[in-house]
């Protein structure tokens, strides 16, 4: 026990002056509208400098400049860029730091965008035709009134 003491006061010591440790970064897109994107970061180091690289995934092009983001005292930041969703429906954002170093990835897809954003192409009718399908029950209806009226006369019985 007496040799425990002293590892325990070292590992005490250590403890009381060791650096916060930053981790478990993330980086999000959303897009509440179609003409936006919102870009945010979060578990950053406090008041670090960074660039934002967003990248149009079916080019591989940069959508717009490199952005230089500075995290607030609590290690995240919220950036508002303005984009046609419509033009680029899958977007990748890299967060690099100062040295060149990726910090974060983010994707986003226009799947995730609101439903009224028009999109280049359109999904493919995969439903029912109901017209034609109404149209046929009418028409069975029909011919299967026609066959009972014309059942009750051959065998002689009438309304009433």
């Amino acid at each position: 026990m007496r040799r425990l003491r002293p590892a325990l006061g070292l590992a005490a010591v250590l403890l009381a002056v060791a650096a916060p440790g930053y981790g478990a970064e993330t980086l999000t897109m959303e897009c509440p509208v179609c003409d936006h994107v919102d870009v945010s970061g979060d578990g950053l180091e406090p008041n670090a400098r960074l660039t934002l690289v967003i990248r149009d995934v079916r080019s591989g092009q940069k959508v717009v400049p490199d952005m230089a983001v500075t995290a607030d005292g609590a290690g995240s930041f919220e950036r508002e860029i303005d984009l046609d969703l419509s033009r680029h429906p899958a977007l990748l954002a890299d967060l690099y730091e100062r040295n060149g170093d990726v910090l974060a990835l983010a994707a986003h897809t226009n799947a995730q965008a609101p439903s009224h954003c028009r999109r280049d192409v359109a999904l493919p009718y995969t439903g029912n035709r109901t017209g034609t399908t109404a149209a046929l029950a009418g028409g069975l209806l029909a011919v299967g009134g026609l066959l009972l009226l014309a059942g009750r006369r051959r065998s002689g019985v009438g309304p009433g």
